[in-house]
C-alpha cells in the first residue's frame, strides 16, 4: 500500500471537481487517497472507484443551505469520518475546507499514543469561511456561526503543517492567524478541456454557470438586458438560490435559467455565450479576495469576463484587460458593462484572447498541481510504495 492519505469532505466528492482534480494528481504522485464524503442526498453506493482513487460516503441525508438546521448532520459526518479515518490509519490528514476540521480533529486526538508519528495535517481552504455566505452572517446564528468559525480556526490553522489557499490575496489572513506553511493552489482549469469560443451571432449571451447564491448580482443581470432586445442571459447552476433565481426570471424576457449540471456539460456550454458574468457580494472579505473559478473557466473558453469592481478579480480584469468590472449592486453598471462589450465585438474578442493566454501561461491546473504535489514533498514523509 502507497503511503496514505485521507481526505474530509463535508459534500459529494463527485460534486466538486477541485477534490476530483487533487486527488487525482496525488495518486498520481504516489499518494494513496481516500475521500471521506458526506453524501447529504444519499444518492452514491458506500465505495466509489474512482480509478487512481476512491471516495467513501458516509453521514446522515441532509440538505444544502440549510444552516443551523443542519448541526445534527455535520455532528454525525464528524464522528462517522473520523471513526473510519482511524481505522484506515492515515500518514496524511487533507481537510478540504473549515467545516471538516472537527473531524480532523478528532482523527488526530485518536492518533495520539498509536504507533509511528502523528500524522501530518493539510489544510485546504477553498475561501475564507467565516467570511463567506457559507455561514450566517447576521443575528444571533450569525454571531454564533462566526464565533465557532473562529474557534475552529484558531484551533487548526497554527497547528497545520501545510494551509492551502487558492489565491495569493488571501495568504495574509492565514498568517495573521499563525499560518506555518500557506501554499497557493488555485482551483484552475485545465486549458485541454477548454476550446476558444468562435461564435458570431447577432444575439449578444451572458452565462452565469455556477452555484446560484449571491441573489442581488443575478437580480442586477437580468434587469440590465431588458432594454436591449439583442441580449440574453444563461443562468446555470444549482444552489441554495436556485428557486428564488428561477421564479424571479419568470418575471423577465430572454432569461434562461436551467438547474445543476454535471462538471463535464460545463465546458460546451460556453460555446452558446458571448461573455461570462463571475460577480459575487463584495460585502464579504472572501468574495472581495477571490479568485472565481467561472472567471478562469471564461478566460480559457477566450471569453471576456464581467466582474465586480472594487475586488481583487475586478482590479486583475481591468489590469490585464480581459474583462470589465461593474457595480453588480446597480443594474445600470451592469448595463454599462454589457454594452460596451457587445458594441464593440472585436475588443470582446481580444479580451477573451489574452484571458486565454493567461491561462495557458500560468493560470492553469498543471502548475497549480505542481505545486500542490511539492506542498506534499514537504511533509517530510518517508513515503511507502506498494510493489506489484
Amino acid at each position: 500500500m502507497n503511503t496514505a492519505v485521507v481526505m474530509f469532505a463535508s459534500a459529494d466528492g463527485t460534486a466538486d471537481p477541485r477534490i476530483a482534480k487533487e486527488a487525482a494528481a496525488l495518486a498520481e504522485d504516489g499518494w494513496d487517497i481516500t475521500v471521506l464524503a458526506w453524501d447529504r442526498a444519499g444518492v452514491h453506493p458506500p465505495v466509489l472507484d474512482m480509478g487512481t482513487w476512491r471516495i467513501e460516503n458516509i453521514g446522515l441525508q441532509a440538505r444544502h443551505g440549510a444552516g443551523m438546521r443542519n448541526v445534527a448532520g455535520y455532528l454525525a459526518y464528524w464522528r462517522a469520518a473520523a471513526k473510519r479515518a482511524r481505522e484506515i490509519g492515515p500518514d496524511v490528514v487533507h481537510c478540504h475546507n473549515l467545516d471538516t476540521v472537527p473531524a480532523a480533529l478528532r482523527t488526530l486526538r485518536g492518533s495520539r499514543g498509536a504507533r509511528g508519528p502523528r500524522p501530518r495535517w493539510v489544510l485546504d481552504f477553498y475561501e475564507i469561511y467565516r467570511e463567506s455566505r457559507a455561514l450566517p452572517q447576521r443575528g444571533l446564528a450569525g454571531v454564533v456561526a462566526r464565533a465557532a468559525a473562529r474557534y475552529l480556526e484558531h484551533r487548526s490553522i497554527p497547528r497545520a503543517d501545510v494551509v492551502i489557499t487558492v489565491l495569493e490575496g488571501q495568504v495574509y489572513y492565514y498568517e495573521e492567524l499563525g499560518a506555518r506553511r500557506i501554499v497557493v493552489v488555485e482551483n484552475a482549469p485545465d486549458p485541454a478541456r477548454y476550446s476558444v469560443v468562435t461564435r458570431d451571432e447577432p444575439e449578444f449571451v451572458v452565462s452565469f454557470i455556477g452555484q446560484k447564491r449571491w441573489v442581488p448580482s443575478l437580480a442586477s443581470l437580468m434587469k440590465a438586458i431588458q432594454p436591449h432586445p439583442e441580449m440574453r442571459a444563461l443562468l446555470v447552476g444549482g444552489g441554495p438560490a436556485e428557486a428564488q433565481v428561477a421564479e424571479m426570471a419568470a418575471s423577465y424576457e430572454r432569461v434562461e435559467v436551467t438547474g445543476r449540471v454535471e462538471p463535464e456539460e460545463i465546458p460546451a456550454l460556453y460555446h452558446r455565450c458571448d461573455a461570462v458574468y463571475a460577480c459575487y457580494d463584495n460585502s464579504l472579505l472572501n468574495w472581495r479576495t477571490s479568485l472565481p473559478v467561472k472567471a478562469m473557466e471564461g478566460m480559457a473558453s477566450g471569453l471576456p469576463i464581467i466582474v465586480t469592481k472594487g475586488s481583487w478579480i475586478g482590479d486583475f480584469a481591468e489590469h490585464h484587460n480581459v474583462g470589465v468590472a461593474v457595480d453588480d449592486r446597480d443594474p445600470a453598471d451592469v448595463e454599462r458593462g454589457l454594452v460596451a462589450l457587445a458594441s464593440d465585438r472585436e475588443a470582446a474578442r481580444e479580451m477573451g484572447r489574452r484571458g486565454r493566454e493567461i491561462i495557458e501561461r500560468d493560470l492553469n491546473w498543471e502548475a497549480a498541481a505542481r505545486r500542490l504535489k511539492e506542498a506534499y514533498a514537504m511533509l517530510g514523509i518517508e513515503r511507502r510504495v506498494s510493489v506489484d
